[in-house]
């Protein structure tokens, strides 16, 4: 009874803590379209409420916090947690890059499936290595880092201080919105590669054998060796994973500091 009377006396402070944890709504897994809405929000409230229980919001004062600026703390925490998110969701759309640019020397750059996911168009197996990634992000327990992030964020930046963009800051985000294109090659490099070596050796057979309809041959050839390519490669892609992984946590916490 005591921990909810002090709850309701605390609901602003309560608010203020849900702001900044809104940020997970906007990684994979939590912002699909198979969990329902009702189960993301209870499950924001729940993790809030243990933020709160742990005490992270007993050094909050909003007694001095006037209504204009109540809600501008509000709007900076939730964009502190999307922040945080969008590194995530930059290397998720670096996954997808590289899932596209197979997709397009393979010779599926026409063909969609819908991805259960976001429910959008995405190539066949650029939605296959969204999917891949996604597996082992929950096995080494990506979504746990981020929400350790969130928790130990308040340490770097407390509920209501002002918070000013450096440049340092920028030139940071900036570089990881353009490593999109980074890990896309790095994880398309293997197909794409061999796919490129196999236009090429098949330009010098329609050279020294004209009678060869070459486009008969070398689309199926190209599909047969693109998947065989796939299949070996599968567990370096999965190494490439983990340590990319390892890369983007680091990259939250850079962001932090």
């Amino acid at each position: 009874m005591n921990v909810l009377v002090s709850f309701l006396t605390e609901w602003d402070k309560f608010l203020l803590l849900l702001a900044r944890f809104t940020g997970i709504s906007f990684i994979p897994v939590f912002n699909t379209k198979n969990i329902p809405v009702q189960w993301r929000v209870f499950f924001l409230m729940v993790l809030t409420f243990f933020a709160w229980l742990l005490g992270i919001g007993e050094t909050i004062s909003t007694i001095n916090l006037q209504l204009p600026l109540y809600f501008i703390v509000i709007l900076t925490e939730v964009l502190i947690g999307i922040a945080m998110a969008l590194i995530i969701q930059f290397f998720f759309a670096g996954v997808q890059l590289a899932g596209q640019l197979i997709d397009t020397q393979m010779g599926f750059g026409i063909m969609n499936v819908v991805d259960p996911l976001s429910g959008t168009q995405a190539p066949i197996l650029g939605n296959f290595k969204f999917v891949l990634a996604i597996l082992v992000f929950l096995q080494i327990d990506g979504h746990h880092h981020f929400i350790k992030a969130l928790f130990e964020s308040y340490e770097v930046i407390p509920i209501g201080q002002c918070v000013f963009l450096s440049p340092h800051f920028i030139q940071n985000y900036l570089s990881y919105f353009g490593n999109i294109f980074i890990i896309g090659c790095k994880l398309s490099m293997p197909i794409v590669g061999t796919l490129l070596v196999t236009d090429f050796v098949m330009g010098i057979m329609a050279r020294t054998v004209p009678q060869m309809n070459i486009f008969m041959v070398g689309m199926p050839a190209k599909i047969l060796i693109g998947f065989f390519v796939l299949l070996v490669t599968i567990p370096f892609y999965i190494y490439l994973l983990n340590t990319s992984f390892d890369n983007v946590v680091q990259q939250i916490y850079n962001l932090l500091r």
